[in-house]
C-alpha cells in the first residue's frame, strides 16, 4: 500500500466517523469560498481566506496535541461549535482569532513589504 491510499484510508476513516464535522468545518466553508471567489465583494474573499488560515493553523495545533485533545470530553462538539463560530456572518470569529492571535505571532516574521494591506 502506498502512501497515498494510507492517506485515502485516513481521510475516509475521518469522513465515516465525524460526517458532520466534515460537512460543516470542511465542505460548507470551500463552497462558500468557491462562491466569494466569484461575486463582486471583497469582504467575503477577506473573510474565508482568514477562515482557512485559522483553520490550517488549528489543523496544525490540533494534529501536536492530538494526546492531550483525545482526553478532552465532548471535544467533537468544542471543535464543531468553534468552527461554525469562526466563519458564521454573525460573528466573524476568524478575523478575531487572525487578527488577536495568530497576526501578532506571524507578523515580525514576515518582510517589511507584505505588513501592509493592499487596497
Amino acid at each position: 500500500m502506498d502512501k497515498i491510499d494510507v492517506y485515502v484510508q485516513k481521510v475516509d476513516t475521518f469522513i465515516a466517523k465525524y460526517p458532520s464535522l466534515f460537512m460543516y468545518g470542511f465542505v460548507y466553508p470551500a463552497y462558500a469560498s468557491f462562491k466569494a471567489i466569484d461575486s463582486a465583494d471583497p469582504n467575503d474573499d477577506t473573510q474565508w481566506l482568514t477562515y482557512w488560515v485559522v483553520f490550517a493553523v488549528f489543523s496544525i495545533i490540533e494534529s501536536a496535541a492530538s494526546i492531550l485533545v483525545s482526553w478532552i470530553p465532548f471535544y467533537f462538539f468544542l471543535k464543531l461549535s468553534f468552527l461554525i463560530w469562526l466563519y458564521h456572518p454573525s460573528t466573524l470569529g476568524a478575523v478575531v482569532v487572525y487578527t488577536g492571535v495568530i497576526r501578532p505571532y506571524v507578523l515580525p516574521y514576515m518582510g517589511t513589504e507584505t505588513t501592509t494591506k493592499k487596497d
